[in-house]
Order: structure tokens, then C-alpha cells, then sequence
């Protein structure tokens, strides 16, 4: 399961995922992430996003594995968040997104969603140092 919420006024998207995550709705909701970060018009690739996947289920590495690719591949790229937060309590998720981390603008790992949100927002360095 997961929701996807627009919030126009800071360009932030939010995506929370729960429960356990197939192949196919990664697919899916890998869809309907960018269609609403398109939908931000000329913000889309200056907005942040939220990936909140603290309530997720260990997932299958080939889920994780996909998960990563949205954040490498350079057909994405112009839809790249300027800046990333992964809220997650899950160490092989934690530990897969530090693979991804290097690749990235700015993509940062927290077990905290208050954090993770404050980071997104703040106005510092963009690869400041996350909890």
C-alpha cells in the first residue's frame, strides 16, 4: 500500500509506502510519483521529496533493487529531487540507499520523519548531515 501527497506550497512530495511492496506496485507507484512530480510544472526537479518507508515490511532485494534504479536512472533525471529524504527503520534498506546516496544530489537516510522532513526544508547545504 502507499499514498502519494503533493504539498504545492513548499514542493514537497510525499510518499509513504506500508505493509509488504511487489515488483508491481513499486512499478506502479514509481508511476504515479513522477506523473505528480510532473505535475508541479516547472518546479518538478526543484521540489524535495519524501520517502517515507518506515511502516514497510522487508521487502524482497529485487523491490530494493528497483527502488534504487528510480534514483540512478538518467531518464529521471530532470525530474530529480533537488533534495531526498528515506524515513526507514529497516537496516538493509538503510544499507542498499547508501549505494544510492553517492549517485544522487542529495539523498539522505533517517529513522526520524520529523527530521527527515526538517532537512528537506531547511535552507543550508544540501548534503548536510543527516541523524
Amino acid at each position: 500500500m502507499y499514498k502519494i501527497v503533493v504539498d504545492r506550497s513548499h514542493a514537497l512530495v510525499s510518499l509513504t509506502a506500508a505493509g509488504l511492496i511487489t515488483d508491481e506496485e513499486l512499478a506502479a507507484a514509481a508511476g504515479e510519483l513522477h506523473k505528480r512530480i510532473r505535475s508541479l510544472g516547472t518546479r518538478a526537479g526543484q521540489h524535495v521529496t519524501l520517502y517515507d518507508l518506515s511502516e514497510l515490511q522487508v521487502v524482497s532485494s529485487s523491490v530494493l533493487e528497483g527502488f534504487g534504479r528510480y534514483f540512478t536512472d538518467p531518464a529521471y533525471r530532470p525530474i530529480w529531487a533537488r533534495r531526498a529524504a528515506l524515513v526507514t527503520r529497516s537496516p538493509m534498506v538503510t544499507f542498499q540507499m547508501g549505494a544510492v546516496r553517492g549517485e544522487t544530489v542529495a539523498l539522505n537516510v533517517f529513522n526520524d520523519r520529523a527530521q527527515a522532513i526538517g532537512w528537506l526544508l531547511a535552507t543550508d547545504e544540501p548534503n548536510a548531515a543527516a541523524a
